[in-house]
C-alpha cells in the first residue's frame, strides 16, 4: 500500500494546508477500510508512507504496526524522486526516515520512490541509512523485473504498473470487471512461473470506493484460499529469495 493523508497533495501544491478533520476521506475512510480488509483475510502488508505523516499522523502509523504490518518510507511529501539531485534525495530520505522512526518507534527498512522511478544515487543513500529493500522501479522507470541485490545490503523488489490501482482508476477509466480480469490473469501468470506479483493499493483509490473494495476482497479471498498463492509482505518475499542463495 502507498500514500497516506494529504502529504502528496501538499507536495504538489494542490493544497496549502492540511485538510481539516471530517474532510479527509483517504485518511478517515480509505485507510481504516483497507486495514479492515487486510485483517479480514489475515494479510500483512508493507505500507509506504511519506515522512510528513510521521509528524502529522503518528497514531495511524502506530496502529499500522500494532496490526502487524510493516512501515516503509515514501519520500517526504511524495517528491518526484527521479528528478532529485543526490543531495536533495539524501536530505529528504534522512528527514523522512527520522520522522517515521520518531512517530512509530521503528526505523523503516523498506523504501518505494514516489513517482515510481528511483534515481541512480538512491541505492547508496538507502544503504547508508540502513534500508534493506527498495521497492521502486529502476532509474529509467521500467517495470517488472526480478528480486535482486542492488548493494551488499539492499534488495530490490520491482512492480508492474498493471498491478497498481491508480493505473486503472486514476489514469484510465476501467470498470471493476475489467480490472478484476487483468489482475486475475496477472496472478495466474505469476503462479505458473513460480514468480511474484506486487500489488500497490492506495487509501485514496481503493479505500474510498465500495466497488473497488469489494474487488479487493474477491482478490484476497482467492489468493488466501488457493494453494497456488502465498500472500506475503515484501520483507518475507526478500527473505525467501535470500534463502535460495547457496552462500547467503
Amino acid at each position: 500500500m502507498d500514500n497516506l493523508s494529504d502529504a502528496a497533495d501538499l507536495g504538489r501544491g494542490l493544497i496549502s494546508q492540511p485538510r481539516q478533520p471530517g474532510n479527509r476521506p483517504a485518511l478517515e475512510r480509505g485507510f481504516p477500510a483497507l486495514l479492515e480488509l487486510y485483517a479480514r483475510y489475515d494479510i500483512k502488508i508493507t505500507h509506504f508512507v511519506e515522512g510528513w505523516n510521521g509528524e502529522a499522523h503518528p497514531q495511524e502509523l502506530q496502529e499500522l504496526l500494532r496490526q502487524g504490518h510493516e512501515l516503509g518510507m515514501h519520500g517526504w511529501q511524495h517528491e518526484d524522486w527521479k528528478t532529485l539531485t543526490a543531495t536533495q534525495a539524501r536530505d529528504l530520505a534522512e528527514r523522512a526516515t527520522a520522522a517515521l522512526e520518531r512517530a512509530s518507534g521503528t526505523r523503516p527498512r523498506a523504501f518505494r520512490a514516489p513517482g515510481g522511478a528511483r534515481s541512480s544515487a538512491t541505492a547508496q543513500i538507502l544503504s547508508d541509512l540502513g534500508y534493506r529493500i527498495d521497492a521502486s522501479l529502476g532509474p529509467g522507470g521500467d517495470d517488472a523485473g526480478a528480486v535482486s541485490q542492488l548493494t551488499p545490503t539492499l534488495w530490490t523488489v520491482p512492480y508492474e504498473w498493471q498491478a497498481v490501482d491508480a493505473t486503472h482508476w486514476l489514469w484510465n477509466s476501467r470498470s471493476c470487471e475489467e480490472v478484476e480480469a487483468i489482475w486475475r490473469a496477472a496472478l495466474t501468470r505469476a503462479a505458473e512461473r513460480n514468480g511474484f506479483l506486487t500489488f500497490i493499493w492506495h487509501p485514496h483509490v481503493m479505500g474510498i470506493d465500495a466497488d473497488r473494495l469489494a474487488l479487493g476482497a474477491r482478490i484476497l479471498e482467492w489468493v488466501t484460499r488457493d494453494d497456488s498463492f502465498r500472500p506475503v509482505s515484501l520483507r518475507k518475499l526478500v527473505e525467501y529469495h535470500q534463502a535460495q542463495l547457496p552462500d547467503f
